[in-house]
């Protein structure tokens, strides 16, 4: 799996940021961002929240899997060496060469768009 960036900013218990829900897998509940609050802070970026739902509250705790991974939703870029990178993003979403199209993936956290 190819390396995430790291935040912009290092997390902070209390800061507010997004948590991408997975959705179902099948496909009825698409991902979605849903508020969150950082409650613990671990190693390269990883988090621990406390998920804002329209049905609850959903905690996911650096103790369950070494927590949340940031994701910022940029493109993976893939080997510059690409042949077909003329394609990318043009009917395709993924490469092999490792490229990616810009989506927020499911299970990460990212910080809220403040434009």
């Amino acid at each position: 799996m190819p390396e995430t960036p790291a935040p912009e900013q290092p997390p902070a218990i209390g800061r507010a940021v997004h948590y991408v829900a997975r959705g179902s897998a099948d496909g009825k509940f698409p991902p979605a961002c849903r508020a969150a609050t950082i409650t613990e802070v671990g190693e390269a970026g990883r988090v621990g929240v406390m998920v804002a739902n329209p049905t609850g509250l959903f905690f996911h705790p650096l103790a369950d899997d070494g927590g949340l991974e940031y994701h910022d939703g940029a493109e993976t870029p893939g080997d510059p060496r690409c042949l077909n990178r003329a394609h990318h993003g043009s009917p395709f979403r993924y490469c092999a060469c490792g490229w990616i199209e810009p989506s927020l993936r499911g299970g990460t956290w990212h910080w809220p768009d403040h434009t």
